[in-house]
């Protein structure tokens, strides 16, 4: 039976006879990737500010501020039917 020599840094997979490589070094360290972090703190922003511009939307005084100008225009419409 011949035998063949295996190549170093290779081994073989039973059954199929496929080679693959062998890691004879330490595997690197993981790069962070830098992209994926930007876009996580670009949608913290993007969440914080529309946060904090509908809590303003809401607040007491931009509601009370609303209604005084629908109150102020329905004014300005009788006031301009009467004076007609």
């Amino acid at each position: 039976m011949k035998q063949t020599r295996q190549q170093p840094g290779n081994k073989v997979v039973p059954f199929t006879g496929e080679f693959y490589p062998v890691a004879d070094s330490e595997p690197t360290p993981a790069i962070p990737n830098v992209a994926a972090f930007l876009v996580i703190i670009a949608a913290a922003l993007v969440a914080g500010l529309s946060m904090g511009a509908i809590s303003t939307y809401q607040s007491a005084d931009q509601v009370q501020l609303r209604q005084m100008k629908a109150q102020s225009q329905q004014l300005e419409k009788v006031k301009n039917q009467v004076c007609r």
